[in-house]
């Protein structure tokens, strides 16, 4: 990776692997190195994802509802519709956190191939004119682009927090 972990940062990818490992027995050097990216990248305070319910099918507008955990906290759920599950996703993630941000671009791949891969989601945001690039890993894609547009909005509060200063 090339870049240099706290060690907070390392026990979190150490934790990261070791649930990784409990799920597929079989973690290969590409997954840690995208998780610990993961970590790297990721603002020490700010929103945390709990969970996420994806409602989609034939005739179905897609929905998402998220759990997040607030940077003071506290609990927030919100649902939302959208054209598509990804964007059901951001909707509803951008509504709990009241920051809205344009998902102007992202890419998912598989890290080490089968249907149990760490999945790699790379984003490109936008707000007010300014981007930001994220990346987030899960098995599931969804699960990753939930994480990489958390992440997002997480960098743009921290940067916001830094002009404040």
């Amino acid at each position: 990776m090339g870049k240099e972990l706290s060690q907070e940062q390392a026990e979190q990818t150490y934790q990261r692997v070791r649930d990784l490992y409990e799920l597929k027995m079989i973690i290969y050097p590409e997954e840690i190195e995208a998780i610990a990216e993961e970590i790297h990248i990721q603002p020490k305070m700010g929103w945390g994802l709990v969970s996420l319910k994806i409602t989609i099918g034939p005739n179905v507008l897609p929905a998402a509802t998220v759990v997040l955990n607030s940077p003071d906290g506290r609990r927030i759920s919100s649902e939302a519709g959208g054209y598509s599950s990804t964007d059901a996703i951001c909707s509803a993630i951008s509504e709990a956190t009241g920051i809205r941000i344009f998902l102007k671009d992202f890419e998912f791949h598989t890290i080490s191939g089968g249907s149990n891969s760490l999945g790699q989601v790379k984003a490109t945001v936008e707000y007010h004119n300014r981007q930001v690039r994220t990346t987030a890993c899960s098995i599931d894609m969804l699960e990753a682009v939930a994480k990489a547009y958390l992440i997002a909005i997480n960098i743009v509060l921290d940067r916001i927090n830094q002009q404040l200063e």
